[in-house]
């Protein structure tokens, strides 16, 4: 019996100090994960400041982004408008200029300006030309000849009035065909560059147009007038490149041939 007893008290001790053992052994642990908690908890309250701040940084980013885009957007439209007007000036600087083409090389001498001023009234009659033609400068374009180049070099003039190119042109138009010692020779109003690309985009369409006997003329600056039936019809270079079927669509009972005319017109938009 007393061996019995003793036994079982030494169990309950055994017991007992376990447990005290695994108490203190959980609390210890307790005390690392706690702390860890807090620790997680201050980094994700850092982690949130931070957070907030960024949103407010975005918000403020995306509000700048939005300024800068309308101001982008205004210094374009401000752009295309001084190019405009840059194009402008210089196309009306040279509103008195022409253009010779296919003079021969050396053909006029030292004196280009004395030359242009006999050959003009040679090409399209004395007797159109009472009084000569002030030419204030005349040179070839480029001033330098490359020795690749085959072609002759056209020649610039610039005529002191400007109803004398009008005039120049006029007769020419009529004439049609010009002649210099067997060459035949073009005379062109002088553009500046980027006109005279939205000029020559009409090409295909105005050769149509001559195929088809249909009278039409180019308006200044680039406005393609075409007459049908007696009426005009005005196509301009449009920047947004318009589906021209749009539009000769509603000409159906207009334009006759309208169907020849598709696919020879990228970049034409129809004004009434």
């Amino acid at each position: 019996m007393d061996e019995s007893q003793i036994s079982l008290q030494t169990l309950w001790n055994a017991i007992t100090q376990s447990k005290t053992d695994m108490l203190a052994h959980f609390d210890v642990k307790m005390d690392v994960i706690h702390s860890r908690l807090i620790s997680i908890q201050n980094s994700l309250t850092t982690l949130g400041d931070q957070v907030n701040l960024l949103e407010q940084h975005v918000g403020a980013n995306e509000d700048n982004m939005q300024v800068c885009v309308a101001r982008i957007q205004q210094l374009e439209k401000d752009n295309f408008y001084l190019l405009d007007k840059v194009d402008d000036l210089e196309n009306r600087s040279q509103r008195s200029n022409l253009r010779f083409v296919g003079v021969r090389e050396s053909s006029e001498g030292s004196d280009i300006a004395g030359f242009m001023s006999r050959l003009i009234p040679q090409l399209l009659g004395q007797d159109n030309f009472s009084t000569p033609q002030i030419i204030e400068w005349a040179h070839r374009s480029p001033t330098v000849r490359q020795s690749d180049r085959a072609s002759p070099r056209p020649i610039m003039i610039k005529l002191l009035n400007f109803q004398d190119k009008v005039k120049i042109l006029r007769i020419a138009r009529e004439k049609k065909k010009l002649e210099y010692n067997g060459t035949c020779i073009y005379i062109y109003p002088d553009f500046s560059a980027d006109l005279m690309k939205k000029r020559r985009s009409f090409d295909s369409v105005k050769r149509k147009l001559r195929e088809l006997n249909m009278k039409y003329y180019l308006r200044y600056p680039c406005t393609l007038c075409v007459f049908v039936d007696g009426k005009q019809q005005r196509f301009s270079c449009h920047k947004d490149f318009c589906d021209v079927k749009y539009y000769f669509g509603a000409l159906d009972s207009v334009l006759p041939h309208t169907e020849l005319l598709f696919g020879i017109l990228p970049i034409f938009f129809f004004a009434v």
